[in-house]
């Protein structure tokens, strides 16, 4: 069972599951988009009356958004780079 599991996790296929292969899993682009849904709906719910959120946890997103894309980004690169 550790062997299917660490098989399933190992992102990157060097055989090891390590910090690398679960930093894949969660800086991805898929959380960017969960940001933008956030902002975007978010800001039409505010927009049309149907709730009352500060602008804060909008810039809060958007922050979270950008920190994961240059993270993303970054090891992208270095990936290219090996």
């Amino acid at each position: 069972m550790k062997k299917k599991v660490v098989a399933m996790l190992d992102l990157n296929g060097d055989g090891e599951l390590n910090a690398m292969d679960i930093s894949y899993v969660i800086i991805r682009h898929e959380w960017m988009m969960v940001a933008g849904l956030f902002i975007t709906i978010g800001s039409l719910c505010n927009v049309f009356g149907f709730a009352d959120i500060d602008s804060d946890a909008f810039w809060a997103a958007a922050g979270i958004a950008a920190i994961f894309e240059y993270i993303h980004d970054t090891k992208r690169i270095k990936d290219v780079e090996e």
